[in-house]
């Protein structure tokens, strides 16, 4: 078991989510150390997990006279781990950091920036619900972190708004027709307050977005994507196009047609997908192949997947996912691949991680990760 693995079954066991084997996996990579605060380097525990994990072997020690027994024995060793866990974040605390141990990443939060059409900015306060006016009108309604805009088809010329998504962040949009937009951290999009009868439904995205849209089969919806065009009736599909990477959408349902931007007036060289295909703008080319989507998906759940990635990529996903600042001094891992998905993962396990697996060393100063050569 590697130290990414026990850590989640640490994590596991404080909410009282170890199976039987599972347990009995804690124990052999325990039992495993002679010298118990041996894991505590590899493990890096958070403090507050530290504590639960400790309040949880007291409880359990005292739940009866033959679990007391039972438990006395078998948590021992964890209860001994423990102790010098928490001597060792005294002894921290009251000592300057060695140069070896990472200092805390300082991250200030991003606002959420909306752009009206009177050229105004509102701050979206996820913690907040709030009604959008636009020239003296409400067009929408702020739940939370997400917007929803009000059925304005009697609306005869296009107001745009535009929204900003910082890094370590994701938000939702139900838009006038009501499609439903989940926009991925570090996207802007651009679209219209209402549509307009007789007209194609465009948006202009830059970044991420998953899109659920309403079918509509006299109003075709577009999404134009840096150099890729997007055209459906009404379907589910997922566009990237962040700058300096190729831009690709991949399909969930129903069917899309993708297309260069250059090509847009010249229907022949327009590739229609069906679900389960992935389209990416390369070489000026179209080029479509099957995937498995469940791979493109996963930010939606908070998850970050790789799948064969090359290391430089991979940075670029963690910087946007966790609103920091990667310099990679060592231009070797960029062109090394990786597979991993990782969810709940501090920034620290994921880069220990790494680090394990690729072999290289990292410092910390404020909201800025530097990798060095080891």
């Amino acid at each position: 078991m590697n130290k990414r693995q026990a850590k989640k079954l640490f994590r596991k066991y404080v909410n009282n989510e170890c199976t039987e084997q599972e347990k009995e996996l804690l124990d052999n990579y325990l039992e495993s150390f002679q010298d118990k605060s041996i894991p505590l380097k590899q493990l890096n525990f958070e403090s507050d997990i530290k504590s639960k994990i400790w309040q949880k072997i007291v409880s359990e020690t005292t739940e009866s006279e033959k679990e007391k027994k039972y438990f006395s024995v078998k948590y021992l060793k964890y209860a001994a781990m423990l102790i010098a866990l928490l001597s060792l974040s005294i002894w921290f605390l009251s000592t300057n950091k060695k140069e070896n141990q990472p200092p805390s990443l300082i991250i200030s939060e991003q606002s959420i920036i909306l752009k009206t059409g009177d050229n105004k900015k509102v701050v979206i306060n996820t913690k907040d619900n709030q009604a959008l006016i636009s020239n003296g009108q409400i067009i929408g309604e702020q739940n939370g972190a997400s917007i929803s805009y009000k059925n304005g088809k009697k609306e005869t010329e296009l107001v745009y708004n535009e929204i900003e998504i910082p890094n370590g962040r994701t938000f939702k949009l139900i838009l006038s027709d009501g499609t439903t937009v989940h926009l991925n951290a570090g996207s802007t999009m651009k679209y219209p307050v209402n549509f307009i009868q007789g007209t194609s439904r465009e948006i202009y995205l830059q970044g991420e977005a998953y899109f659920e849209v309403t079918k509509d089969v006299n109003h075709p919806f577009v999404v134009n994507a840096n150099n890729i065009g997007v055209k459906v009736l009404g379907t589910h599909f997922n566009v990237n196009s962040y700058e300096n990477t190729d831009a690709y959408t991949v399909l969930a349902e129903g069917s899309i047609v993708v297309y260069n931007q250059l090509e847009k007036n010249n229907p022949e060289n327009h590739k229609k997908i069906a679900p389960g295909q992935k389209a990416s703008l390369l070489k000026q080319n179209i080029q479509v192949k099957n995937v498995d989507i469940s791979q493109y998906l996963g930010w939606m759940d908070g998850r970050l997947l790789f799948n064969n990635e090359n290391f430089m990529n991979i940075v670029k996903k963690i910087e946007r996912k966790y609103n920091v600042i990667i310099e990679n001094k060592y231009e070797k891992l960029n062109e090394l691949r990786f597979k991993g998905d990782f969810k709940n993962e501090s920034i620290i396990d994921l880069l220990d991680t790494f680090k394990e697996s690729a072999g290289f060393n990292y410092k910390i100063i404020d909201n800025k990760i530097i990798i060095n050569k080891p």
